[in-house]
Formats: C-alpha cells, sequence, structure tokens
C-alpha cells in the first residue's frame, strides 16, 4: 500500500466522480456545517463503536480544477478579530547555519509511486493541492510548545501545527510532487509577504498579477501556473480557516501576527524542508531519522492525516520508519479519521508514539481499529477529539 497523499483531477474527472458520488452527498447534504464550533473534552479511547454503515466519503473541496462549492462562498465576511490578546511566542530560532542546512536538505527522497491511493476506487490519483480537515485546533492543546522536530504529510496542515509546536526543525512530507510544488509556491509568497495580512492578501485577485510576475521568477513557470489556475481555492482554504479559528479565539499562523512571523521565519530560515516521502518506503524516512539524529532533535510530531484508512493493513516499512525516528516520552503520532456524513470533517485523534510503536509490535494488530477501536460517534457542532494513552495488553494477562 502507498499512503494517498494527495489526489489530482482535471476538470472532466471531477465532473464525473461528483455525479457518480452525488447519491452518497444527499444522504448528508451539501452545506460545509457552521464555522463557529466549540472544542469539547478529550474522551475515552475506546468510545463505544458505531453500528452503521461505514462512512461513504464523497470528494472534498481541495482537488486540482475543481470549482468552488457553492455552499462556500467566493467572499465571505471575515469575524472581528478574537478580543482576548494574544501573547507573543518566542521568536523562532536563527537560521540555519551552513552544517544544519546540509544535513536537513541533504538527506535522500523516495520516487513518486506509480498509483497514488485513493480511500475509495474513484478517488485514485488525484492531488490535493489544499488541505480538508477544519478542526486542526483539536491538536492545539496536546501540541503547544513541545519543540523538537516534527514530520506530517498534507499540502498546508503543517503551517498550522508547526505555529503551535513550535520545533526547531521541521520536514514537509508526502509522496506527491504537485504537493512538493505547493510547499515551493508557499515559501516564495512568505518571501514577498512579511505580514500575515500581504500573505493572505497575495490570494485576493487584486494582487494576482503582481503574485504572478513574482512566481514566474522562481523556476520555470510552474509556480506561477499553480497559484493562477487554483489561487480561488487556496484563498478559500485560507479564508476559510482563518475566519474559523478566529471565531473560536484560537491563535494561529493566519490569525496571530507573532504566531505567522515565527512560521515564515522557520520557512525562510531554512528551517523547514518539504520533501517526496512515501511513509511506506524505506529511504526518505530513513534520511530525516538520520537527519534528525545529526541535528540533535527528537521527533516530537508525527502527523499522519487519515492515511491509515487506506491502507487494508500496517506495512513492516511503516513500523520500521516510525521505530527508527529518534523520539522521546513527548513524542505524539497525530491523525484524522473521517467522518465526513456526519460534520464534513474528521475526528482527531492524538497518541503517545511510543504507545502506538508498542502497539504496532503484536502480531495481531493489522489495522488502527485493532489499535484505538471503532470511530466514535460524532458529534456534528463540535470538535472531535480523541486521546489514545491506554497502552497494549501484557502477554499472558
Amino acid at each position: 500500500m502507498r499512503r494517498p497523499a494527495s489526489r489530482t483531477w482535471c476538470p472532466s474527472t471531477v465532473r464525473s466522480v461528483f455525479a457518480a458520488l452525488s447519491v452518497l452527498a444527499t444522504s448528508g447534504g451539501c452545506a460545509h456545517r457552521r464555522a463557529a464550533i466549540e472544542a469539547t473534552p478529550p474522551v475515552a479511547e475506546r468510545p463505544t463503536p458505531r453500528s452503521d454503515l461505514p462512512d461513504r466519503p464523497v470528494a472534498p473541496p481541495g482537488a486540482e480544477g475543481q470549482v468552488e462549492p457553492a455552499t462556500a462562498p467566493a467572499a465571505e465576511p471575515v469575524a472581528p478579530p478574537v478580543a482576548a490578546a494574544i501573547a507573543e511566542g518566542p521568536a523562532a530560532p536563527a537560521p540555519a547555519s551552513v552544517a544544519q542546512r546540509d544535513v536537513l536538505f541533504g538527506s535522500p527522497e523516495d520516487p513518486e509511486p506509480e498509483t497514488k491511493g485513493g480511500i475509495v476506487k474513484a478517488l485514485e490519483d488525484v492531488s490535493y493541492i489544499v488541505g480538508n480537515e477544519w478542526s486542526l485546533d483539536a491538536f492545539r492543546p496536546v501540541v503547544t510548545d513541545l519543540g523538537g522536530g516534527y514530520v506530517g504529510v498534507g499540502p498546508d496542515q503543517a503551517y498550522l501545527l508547526i505555529g503551535w509546536q513550535r520545533p526547531e526543525f521541521a520536514w514537509l512530507v508526502d509522496y506527491d510532487s504537485k504537493v512538493m510544488r505547493v510547499h515551493a509556491m508557499y515559501r516564495a509568497v512568505f518571501e514577498l509577504a512579511p505580514t500575515r495580512k500581504a500573505f493572505l492578501d497575495a490570494f485576493e485577485s487584486a494582487h494576482a498579477d503582481r503574485i504572478s510576475k513574482a512566481l514566474a521568477e522562481h523556476d520555470d513557470d510552474r509556480l506561477r501556473r499553480l497559484y493562477r489556475n487554483n489561487r480561488d481555492m487556496f484563498r478559500w482554504r485560507l479564508r476559510t480557516v482563518e475566519r474559523k479559528l478566529k471565531r473560536r479565539g484560537v491563535p494561529s499562523w493566519l490569525t496571530d501576527d507573532a504566531t505567522y512571523a515565527f512560521v515564515r521565519d522557520m520557512v525562510l530560515g531554512d528551517r523547514v524542508r518539504p520533501l517526496r516521502v512515501n511513509l511506506n518506503e524505506a529511504a526518505g524516512m530513513a534520511g530525516i531519522a538520520d537527519s534528525a539524529r545529526e541535528l540533535g532533535v527528537p521527533i516530537r510530531v508525527v502527523y499522519l492525516s487519515n492515511a491509515e484508512e487506506y491502507w487494508d493493513a500496517y506495512d513492516a516499512q511503516f513500523t520500521a520508519n516510525l521505530q527508527g525516528l529518534p523520539h522521546d516520552d513527548r513524542s505524539l503520532v497525530l491523525r484524522t479519521r473521517l467522518v465526513w456524513q456526519t460534520n464534513r470533517d474528521y475526528v482527531y485523534n492524538a497518541q503517545p508514539l511510543e504507545t502506538f510503536l508498542q502497539w504496532l509490535a503484536l502480531p495481531e494488530v493489522r489495522t488502527l481499529v485493532d489499535i484505538v477501536g471503532e470511530k466514535p460517534a460524532a458529534t456534528k457542532d463540535g470538535i472531535n477529539f480523541v486521546l489514545s494513552d491506554r497502552p497494549p495488553p501484557v502477554a499472558g494477562s
């Protein structure tokens, strides 16, 4: 199995897949759940298993070439700034030294897979160039100021998590080269945008020509085309996350100037490396492990998104890759579990990395369900967070 980090659709594919899945969408409604969501306290690890049918995913926003759904207005007013004052966090580390940069950027990448997986057959070989997880702040209480290193998949989730974790180094991994270009585009926009407002404004139509011209100077026109062809989607994703987090009163790189400055300094200071990595291949993850050891940082956050839901069983190489990461008793695995029919979102699950490795060592463990149980009965209007810290059973007990 290969981790389905991203999926790319041409417009004709989008239309055909949406038509094929329209029946699935009708049972859950097509509107996004309301933006004002209040976090709920962590629930017990083994919630009551669901007895209904498995989640049937409709294609969420984020595929390249997709037209924004009618339920997501092109320019929804941004809520007023968070009332409570947000204390400035610590400054980002100094730019990486030449030696540190050589280590961080010197490890190997994995080849791009011939086929990218999908949670259903119709969703294979599609590149997600924006995220579709809307409550990543569920993880904020458990990752705040963890430091160390960050390893995570996806096109934009890392920037939220880095802002809260404040790592020393970060590896933004995905096995889709198009997602790597998204990170390259964001870096170029960071260079052009010294402030949070300037970054968000860069995706507004009034600035499109200026940003396009600047991006065209970075490479062989690929970043410019990526931006021009998908600017509305990037803008919608960023503005929607900004709006949701402002309404919840959550500081982030999109809602708080100090956090934006930290993330920007990390990226431009060469402490963040995007690289093509397959979680089920050896070279990329082993290289990250070696680099982290040489840099002297334990990996404190491993963000998997919902990769585990694509796999029929854990791959032995995946287990070996996680075992090889330098980590300590503060290290966490973060994952999401699809409950799209309930709330157009996910269950957010955190687990100590060492506990996860202990479970993976058991021969009877094949899938995530064997470790944390069936999905909880997600609520429609709240953030669904589960902390899984129960150790595996002792042999013979």
